[in-house]
């Protein structure tokens, strides 16, 4: 047998996780970085910082030989203007609130109100003596939404969510129909006070809303197949940061999956996309499920946040008819990982809800979650390693043989 004869016939699940560069990726993600800091800070959907990284990937993928798609979708761009929770009662004390996104506005001169603890929210029965008053509920299980809408049907004047674990907390409403009274998160500690104060808060929110576009980008690895494999990762960041591992960290192992597969197997039918206004309600993705012609795909591969920085390491499987085959991946190379409930919070929403088979990996939140300091230097590049061969054996294994 001639040297590497072995590595030329070994399956294209085995080859293609082996040929991903880690230094490529980490190239792509200072790209990424340099782009927010030179546009704001960011790489928001509707900013400068989007519209760089939109060129960036566009240019890589036309590098690697492909003929990538810019394809705009509409997009109601949404900005806080003012943010500010002011406790009046027992005792007089400022605290942090961020607007939940397409949060109706409060009046100028604010809104005040009792506050009224009540259970999860996610059923309209969980809202009972909330009639003018401020609700306060933890993050719970459904979409941050409903609880606004039973909420609002109940009587209260505004809502009032915290987070149920350390850290930041950032949602959105996904549209900005989705609530008729003003929603706003805190921190876990603070809600914490807030519902053993018993107490009377101000609430002044002031937010804009105007609609656009934004856009996604798409690569066929072999155009005009009948059926694809479709695999996505969103490229928009939060306006608070770069967005480096969120989803910085996606987006490089897209690339780079990208790079090698059109080296190795370029008759593949796999079709790569990149999601704009994920962080505003999914909207890149839920165009592209409800626009498309979804017969001839075969099923959808979601990665976003693949190297949180945490002590646990956290390797995740989404649920469902993939799940299986990538954690019997992780078992045989002796790496714990944990299936997950697809839940609704990221791009595979759109594909799972039009009855498509779907499949991700995710690392968890860690500290910089939708924060400033999530930036290369906040990146676990040992998870990154593995869950981005994860996700190159996933493509090489899921997607039809050509």
């Amino acid at each position: 047998m001639l040297p590497g004869a072995g590595a030329q016939t070994a399956p294209l699940e085995v080859r293609l996780p082996n040929a991903l560069d880690l230094d490529r990726m980490r190239a792509d993600l200072v790209a990424l970085q340099r782009l927010a800091d030179g546009n704001g800070g960011n790489r928001s959907a509707g900013t400068r910082g989007y519209d760089a990284s939109v060129r960036y990937v566009r240019d890589q993928l036309t590098r690697a030989g492909y003929r990538p798609r810019v394809v705009a979708f509409p997009f109601v761009e949404y900005v806080e203007l003012v943010e500010r929770g002011l406790q009046v009662a027992p005792s007089r004390r400022s605290f942090r609130v961020e607007a939940a996104d397409y949060s109706p506005s409060t009046p100028a001169r604010g809104l005040r109100g009792r506050v009224t603890a009540v259970d999860d929210g996610c059923q309209p029965g969980d809202f009972p003596n909330v009639r003018g008053r401020i609700a306060l509920a933890a993050r719970g299980s459904c979409f941050v939404a409903v609880k606004a809408q039973n909420a609002g049907r109940a009587g209260a004047v505004a809502l009032v969510v915290f987070n149920v674990e350390p850290g930041p907390v950032d949602v959105t409403l996904g549209d900005p129909r989705a609530s008729a009274i003003p929603v706003v998160v805190v921190a876990g500690s603070t809600g914490a006070l807030l519902q053993r104060a018993g107490a009377t808060v101000e609430l002044t929110v002031r937010t804009r809303t105007r609609r656009t576009t934004s856009q996604n980008v798409v690569a066929d690895v072999r155009p005009g197949a009948g059926s694809v494999l479709l695999v996505g990762a969103h490229l928009d960041s939060v306006r608070a940061g770069a967005g480096i591992n969120d989803n910085g960290t996606g987006v490089a192992a897209l690339l780079e999956i990208a790079r090698a597969l059109r080296r190795l197997a370029p008759e593949r039918p796999v079709r790569f996309a990149f999601w704009g206004a994920e962080e505003f309600g999914l909207f890149g993705s839920s165009a592209y499920a409800r626009t498309a012609d979804l017969a001839g795909i075969v099923g959808y591969l979601n990665f976003d946040m693949l190297g949180s920085r945490s002590r646990e390491r956290l390797r995740a499987v989404y649920d469902g008819p993939f799940a299986g085959r990538w954690l019997d991946y992780f078992e045989e190379r002796g790496l714990r990982a944990t299936r997950i409930d697809l839940g609704g919070s990221s791009d595979h929403a759109p594909f799972h809800q039009r009855g498509l088979p779907v499949g991700g990996l995710f690392a968890g939140l860690d500290r910089c979650y939708h924060a400033r300091c999530d930036r290369v230097a906040e990146v676990d590049f040992v998870l990154l390693r593995q869950l981005s061969a994860a996700a190159a054996f996933g493509v090489a294994a899921f997607s039809p043989a050509g």
